[in-house]
């Protein structure tokens, strides 16, 4: 499948909302800012962290188009090789340098993180690190790709999204179930894998789809109203219960509702490729943020807690600054954040990306 230039806006748009949501509230202003933040602002900053909920469905939607593009021979080798340049050189220079940053009480979550377990970390009470936290999402990602490269081998494609529907509808029912019966929605079902893979599974059902005859714009019109209207029933069946904060039902189809939307969106690109109003989507602007993506996502955090470390060191406090606040932390750590990346992407990241020995793939930053 050629390279869909809109992606690189969906990346973008992600790890924007990521970084902007932590910069919000990763470091709580002063209370009486707070009260002065227009509601509006205040609820989109607040709600950030859906771009992870973009990452899963785009990740989903990009591997499973590899993993079903991909030759037969050496299939788990040219998959797992092509994963492991692409992820393991960055992930394991982070992980060393926020070990030596962070310090002794964190070394058993570090030790998790070196073998994708960190969101394990969370229900297990284990002390967590505040910026190096964003590793959970990483461990979720990973897991999935330890088993549906498998499927996507032995199982026919109408099997494959067999499985991948089951997992779209199963998985709010189970997040569901598991608050319903005292398991924290925050401390479990946020984070850990098994409660998580409705987002990869709708991407790689786009995956399947856009491959399939089925793939059409009247089909297609159908299906994403048919399954908005599906989840807005199902919103309203259940509010108002649906928007409380640590719910059952709000747990259960908070992510639904954002994967809902992206879904929606991915496909119509999909439909109308090249179209005038996804033109944001393909700017210069876009396809840089998309191309260090990855690394911002990780660094952004550690970057905001070393500008409030220096600044306690210093004995200084951003208070006074007012609403200056926010602008301090979205010019210290967008602006580091961005000279990180490209650093990484010089001398870590391409370098062993280009040591692939293989074809690579449209999209091949997955």
């Amino acid at each position: 499948m050629k390279r869909i230039p809109e992606l690189d806006g969906f990346r973008a748009i992600a790890v924007t909302m990521v970084i902007s949501g932590h910069i919000a509230s990763g470091w709580p202003p002063p209370p009486h800012l707070m009260s002065r933040t227009p509601s509006l602002l205040a609820q989109v900053l607040n709600h950030g962290w859906l771009g992870v909920d973009i990452f899963f469905v785009l990740s989903g939607f990009l591997i499973t188009g590899i993993l079903l593009d991909e030759d037969r021979n050496n299939y788990f080798r040219r998959f797992y090789l092509r994963r492991a340049t692409r992820i393991l050189p960055l992930a394991i220079v982070y992980i060393a340098v926020c070990a030596l940053a962070y310090g002794h009480p964190y070394g058993t979550f570090f030790l998790l993180a070196l073998v994708f377990c960190a969101n394990v970390a969370v229900p297990l009470n284990i002390p967590l690190p505040h910026g190096p936290i964003v590793l959970w999402s990483l461990a979720v990602e990973e897991h999935f790709y330890l088993a549906w490269p498998v499927l996507t081998f032995f199982l026919k494609r109408w099997a494959i999204a067999l499985v991948a529907f089951a997992l779209v509808v199963g998985e709010p029912l189970f997040r569901y179930w598991s608050v319903s019966h005292g398991m924290r929605s925050d401390r479990a079902v946020y984070f850990l894998s098994w409660y998580r893979f409705d987002g990869l599974a709708m991407g790689a059902l786009i995956a399947l789809w856009v491959r399939s005859p089925y793939f059409t714009r009247r089909i297609a019109w159908t299906a994403i109203l048919g399954w908005l209207t599906l989840v807005v029933a199902a919103t309203i069946a259940l509010m108002p219960s649906v928007f409380a904060t640590g719910s059952a039902a709000g747990s259960a189809l908070r992510s639904t509702q954002a994967q809902a939307a992206f879904f929606a969106a991915m496909a119509l690109v999909l439909l109308y490729p090249g179209s005038t109003i996804a033109a944001p989507l393909r700017s210069s602007i876009a396809r840089v943020t998309a191309k260090l993506s990855y690394c911002l996502y990780l660094v952004h955090f550690p970057v905001g807690d070393l500008y409030y470390w220096i600044l306690g060191q210093l004995h200084v406090s951003d208070s006074p600054l007012g609403r200056g606040v926010y602008a301090a932390r979205v010019i210290v750590i967008f602006t580091v954040s961005f000279a990180l990346a490209a650093l990484s992407q010089r001398y870590l990241e391409g370098p062993f990306m280009r040591l692939r020995r293989f074809e690579s793939r449209p999209h091949d930053a997955e």
